[in-house]
């Protein structure tokens, strides 16, 4: 019994002891500056990072990384263009003169064989002659249909019409004369000069035209969005044809314009290449001239990389008015390359620019920190790496 109540008499006077402590602690919490009861209070922090010794507090600490920045796609002016349709009267071959008889004792047909090198561009082609000596019917076959089949009653002939159906690439001429019938005596014969086949040639080479121009790999990479722009110029929309632009042999456009007007076609992203690239627009009539050629480019938004921290009353106070005990810096730590560096940092809307080839950047911030949230956005202009970005507060 006499050892239970010591015991009891014991525990009673800690309980005192610790309730005077207690109040003692109480009354000097109470008489302290309101900042370091707040301090004791909540904590001596900002809620993001935790102070790594009383005089240094962390608000914002992370890794980064890689950043690449958007190179800037600058539009590309191309020189105007005419394209028409080229067509000239051409002498596509010419024979010497010749004779056909026949008769009784004699047959002398004459063929001729001759190649021709622009069928695809001939058309409106005949075939010209004058007889000087003629007794008979002439028959004239091309390719082996006959063309001309006639008596010539003068020495100048009208040009015979020769179907463009009919043109080959190796072609033959056969000239001939009717029989004589039962007159044995006598022969039927032709003689033929200045033998002449003339046609329209178009020379396709004129109907169109070809600009060129270059993109690097990072401006293919950032673009967002790519159009063509020019306007076709002619005297007559009933005299043009269809107006064809491609861009590396991908049609982007093709249709009779409306001549004068203004014209932006989209191009595939897929059309463009890293190096060169080549714009042809052609016709298949009549003449354009063709100006105002501008590729257009909308580039990639910047990149951003944004961080957020929080920053308290107690902690706000600490960097701000005339009783600041702290300053704010915001650092970066790159990946020691010896490039240069150059970024754009937004720190709550208050702008730093960093062009430097240093391993780390190091900036007094005191009067970019706002209570509550706040917010740190890199955009880099060349290729970055960095380590770590930082906000710390450090006692003066």
């Amino acid at each position: 019994m006499k050892n239970l109540k010591k015991k009891s008499q014991d525990g009673t006077n800690a309980a005192i002891l610790i309730a005077i402590l207690s109040a003692f602690i109480i009354i000097y919490i109470m008489f302290l500056p309101s900042e370091d009861r707040q301090d004791i209070l909540e904590g001596d922090g900002s809620g993001v990072g935790s102070s790594s010794s009383p005089s240094k507090i962390t608000l914002l600490k992370e890794s980064v990384g890689r950043l690449d920045p958007v190179s800037k796609v600058r539009d590309k002016a191309l020189p105007n263009v005419n394209i028409f349709e080229a067509t000239n009267a051409k002498v596509l071959e010419q024979f010497n003169p010749l004779t056909v008889r026949n008769g009784w004792f004699e047959k002398k047909p004459r063929k001729l064989s001759f190649i021709l090198n622009d069928v695809d561009q001939a058309d409106n082609v005949f075939l010209s002659f004058s007889a000087p000596v003629r007794k008979g019917i002439l028959a004239i076959a091309f390719n082996g249909e006959v063309i001309f089949e006639s008596r010539l009653a003068g020495i100048n002939v009208e040009p015979i019409k020769v179907r463009r159906s009919l043109l080959k690439k190796e072609n033959e001429l056969l000239f001939s004369v009717s029989s004589v019938g039962a007159r044995f005596w006598t022969a039927n014969e032709y003689t033929l000069q200045d033998i002449k086949l003339i046609g329209d040639i178009t020379d396709r080479s004129r109907q169109e035209s070809q600009n060129s121009f270059s993109l690097s790999d990072k401006e293919v990479s950032n673009i967002e969005k790519a159009e063509l722009r020019f306007v076709p110029y002619c005297t007559n929309a009933l005299l043009v044809g269809s107006l064809g632009v491609s861009v590396n042999s991908r049609s982007v456009f093709s249709a009779v314009p409306v001549c004068n007007d203004k014209y932006t076609v989209e191009i595939p992203l897929s059309a463009l290449n890293a190096g060169s690239n080549s714009v042809m627009f052609r016709t298949d009539k009549g003449t354009y001239a063709v100006e105002q050629i501008r590729l257009a480019f909308t580039q990639k938004e910047e990149p951003e990389t944004t961080f957020f921290f929080e920053v308290n009353e107690s902690t706000f106070k600490k960097v701000s008015g005339n009783n600041a005990t702290h300053n704010a810096f915001f650092g970066l730590k790159f990946v020691d390359d010896r490039d240069i560096k150059k970024a754009d940092i937004n720190i709550n809307d208050r702008f730093i620019r960093i062009d430097q080839d240093e391993k780390a950047f190091r900036k007094n911030i005191n009067s970019f920190i706002e209570k509550d949230n706040n917010f740190v956005k890199i955009t880099p202009r060349s290729v970055l790496e960095i380590v770590e970005v930082s906000v710390e507060l450090e006692r003066r």
